[in-house]
């Protein structure tokens, strides 16, 4: 009777752990696509609200850029990105609060009025503050030579 009970407690506890990863590696999918939805249409409160204060981002160039430095960039005149589209995305909670995205894109951008279309693989770090997911830090990758 013990081994029956002390099975079924584990039982409910592992599902109910693997039903909290589920949701908070959905929450971390669909804050992606906030990310990208953020940058696409140019809202920096959205973007803002994914980032936590101390972001940091390198960017195919090696260049880093703090948040401030990311909300200041989507506003670029004459640069518009005009879609995102993810080709491959995975993600890995790492801990109860940290988790990452790694995805694979293509991307339309239109600069100076002429579009041009490249790929990029990034990695997103996330970590859960006070009830909440923030993106932590960020490094992007250009490929295809890009």
């Amino acid at each position: 009777m013990k081994t029956l009970l002390l099975s079924t407690a584990i039982f409910l506890f592992s599902s109910s752990s693997s039903n909290g990863q589920n949701s908070d590696v959905e929450t971390l999918k669909k804050l992606n696509r906030e990310f990208l939805n953020a940058i696409v249409n140019k809202d920096t409160a959205a973007l803002s609200n994914i980032l936590a204060d101390d972001f940091m981002l390198v960017n195919p160039g090696g260049m880093k850029r703090n948040k401030q430095d990311n909300l200041t960039n989507i506003l670029t005149p004459n640069q518009d990105v005009i879609s995102v589209d993810i080709d491959s995305i995975l993600v890995r909670l790492l801990s109860t609060d940290v988790g990452w995205v790694m995805a694979w894109t293509t991307n339309l951008v239109r600069a100076n009025g002429i579009n041009s279309t490249f790929k990029i693989c990034y990695l997103d770090i996330y970590m859960k503050r006070k009830t909440k997911w923030v993106a932590v830090a960020a490094h992007v990758t250009g490929l295809n030579g890009q």
